[in-house]
């Protein structure tokens, strides 16, 4: 919003809001309505996709929304094959130090992003407001939740529920692509919330890397017995 309506009336307050949402991109559009539902209080997250007030007159959402997130490389044999841009994106995912990434859609609702990981790099500890589904494009990554921190590759799918902690981490480059609902911009505060780290260790108060085998009480044990994938340093 570019100016502020703080002395205005309520019909003037709602113009100016209305005036500043036309002008943004459909996706953009929606994504800052659900922000304002939100402060309000008028509405659940999981409910304000759509806010019919504010859209231009004649103007309707589409049924279809598509978009390219790999390139098409043909059939080898009865393989396709597709291809990933190893490549920051240009949104820096809000909370983190280094991850970056691209908003493909948004319904408001329901979205999907890609997101880059530089090696050694990741998200800290953290919930969501929702569940997300992760498919790893590219590179070598971790996921760690309820005292495990464990390899993820190319081809897998992965979900952990939004409101359990969690954690990523990129072993080399990773690219991921995440489809999350209630979904948040890239860029938006609300799209994670960070945890301790004491929230990811088991039920014996312990984490375990699977890739080196190590067992510890905390991300600092890990790293001085010589692991280098706890991610108490993503913080």
């Amino acid at each position: 919003m570019t100016e502020t309506a703080h002395s205005l009336p309520v019909e003037e307050t709602i113009d100016v809001l209305r005036e500043e949402l036309h002008q943004l991109a459909p996706a953009e559009r929606e994504a800052k309505a659900v922000q304002l539902l939100s402060v309000l209080g008028r509405a659940k997250a999981t409910q304000a996709s759509a806010l019919p007030s504010l859209e231009e007159p004649g103007i309707r959402r589409s049924p279809l929304l598509i978009c390219d997130w790999a390139a098409d490389l043909g059939l080898d044999g009865t393989t396709q094959q597709l291809g990933i841009t190893m490549a920051p994106g240009p949104t820096r995912v809000s909370k983190t130090a280094d991850a970056t990434g691209r908003s493909l859609l948004s319904s408001g609702h329901v979205g999907a992003d890609i997101l880059h990981v530089p090696a050694g790099s990741g998200f800290a500890p953290h919930t969501h407001p929702g569940d997300h589904l992760l498919f790893v494009l590219a590179g070598t990554g971790t996921i760690a939740v309820a005292g495990e921190i464990v390899e993820t590759r190319p081809g897998q799918v992965y979900m952990v529920e939004g409101a359990v902690t969690h954690a990523v981490g990129a072993v080399t480059d990773h690219m991921i692509l995440a489809v999350g609902a209630p979904h948040r911009h890239l860029d938006s505060p609300e799209r994670q919330e960070l945890t301790a780290y004491t929230a990811l260790l088991g039920d014996l108060g312990r984490i375990t890397c699977r890739l080196c085998d190590i067992a510890a009480s905390s991300g600092e044990e890990l790293a001085a017995n010589g692991c280098p994938h706890s991610p108490h340093r993503f913080g």
